[in-house]
């Protein structure tokens, strides 16, 4: 098991990449395997909002 020090440390290293803008990046993934275009996750949840009930 891991210390709580450790997932700490780790957990902020992983949130000041983020926040350097370290998974900033795009790609066409969705798209290509999908073979439609990505929506945001507020079209998302509007379209399925019954499920979220």
């Amino acid at each position: 098991m891991a210390h709580p020090e450790a997932v700490a440390t780790s957990n902020a290293q992983a949130f000041g990449l983020i926040a350097e803008g370290d998974a900033a990046w795009l790609t066409d993934e969705v798209a290509t395997l999908t073979g439609a275009a990505p929506r945001s996750l507020q079209a998302f949840i509007a379209e399925h909002a019954a499920a979220f009930a």
